[in-house]
């Protein structure tokens, strides 16, 4: 029998794709180990297979807690970034990279949670429908609907453009260049014309409390920032968040952001900014 430790990667993986948030993902995988070490797994031939089914319903049933906390969120919720030394996986699988997108996760919130967990094994892990069926608790065929269901409302929503490469990173360090020079031409040049920005601060920091839509109003809000920073922008530091070029930094008020960014035709799309402190607890600037 293989060490149950050996899953511990693949379980968080698991758990941070169906909750979002980083330090629940860790509970969920320490309760699991905690529920095998004291389960009779004698008779278990495939600890992997024990380990995905008894970590998928403990996160089924978070999210239900989450989902009525959620509604009292102050503000816009965003997933809780997941930098490159925690995000790594040791299968380097494309289509894990592919469902680690903050666009992705947001529109996962959308599906309910057992839609949320077939969804993810199926498409993200790779699973058989006879397994997830399993799992969770229903049929193969409703679990087939599911899937189906997920996809046409995911084709509905706009995807952008994967954003870990090259020409991802270099229009992340212009953006990043424009708000710190203020010049709002250059920022407005660099949105799409339906661009959105989206601030979580959980209602601890300042952030907006609704989306920002458009490229203009996006610029002028980054420029107005520029008043709480008399001494210059602080530095930003370039990072890898969920798959994708983000930047971490500190901003007039001394709180830390990190911020991601959605592409599309070269241009920016979304930008995603986490200011919530609980949400960055772990992060080192």
């Amino acid at each position: 029998m293989s060490d149950p430790e050996n899953h511990r990667r693949l379980l968080f993986h698991i758990a941070y794709r169906m909750l979002g948030r980083v330090a629940e993902a860790e509970d969920m995988v320490q309760e699991t180990m905690l529920r095998w070490h004291r389960a009779d797994t004698s008779a278990v031939r495939e600890p992997q297979a024990w380990l995905t089914t008894t970590i998928t319903r403990l996160c089924i049933d978070q999210l239900r807690l989450a989902r009525r906390q959620r509604e009292e969120y102050v503000g816009v919720w965003l997933p809780e970034p997941l930098l490159e030394d925690q995000a790594g996986d040791p299968s380097d699988d494309s289509a894990l990279a592919d469902s680690l997108g903050i666009a992705f996760m947001l529109m996962l919130e959308e599906l309910a949670p057992v839609d949320r967990a077939v969804f993810l094994l199926r498409e993200a892990f790779g699973h058989d429908y006879e397994a997830i069926a399993a799992i969770v608790g229903k049929s193969e065929a409703s679990c087939r609907q599911i899937v189906s269901r997920a996809k046409a409302r995911m084709a509905r929503s706009t995807n952008p453009t994967p954003t870990a490469t090259e020409e991802a990173e270099r229009l992340v360090r212009e953006f990043v260049q424009a708000t710190q020079t203020g010049e709002l031409a250059d920022l407005i040049a660099l949105l799409t014309d339906d661009a959105v920005l989206y601030s979580d601060g959980g209602g601890k920091v300042r952030a907006a409390l609704l989306p920002i839509l458009g490229p203009d109003r996006i610029a002028r809000m980054f420029i107005g920032l520029r008043r709480f920073q008399p001494d210059g922008p602080p530095p930003a530091r370039f990072v890898m968040i969920n798959g994708s070029p983000g930047v971490l930094a500190r901003g007039g008020d001394g709180n830390l952001s990190a911020m991601t960014f959605a592409l599309e035709g070269g241009r920016v799309k979304a930008v995603y900014v986490v200011r919530n402190p609980d949400k960055l607890a772990g992060v080192q600037l």
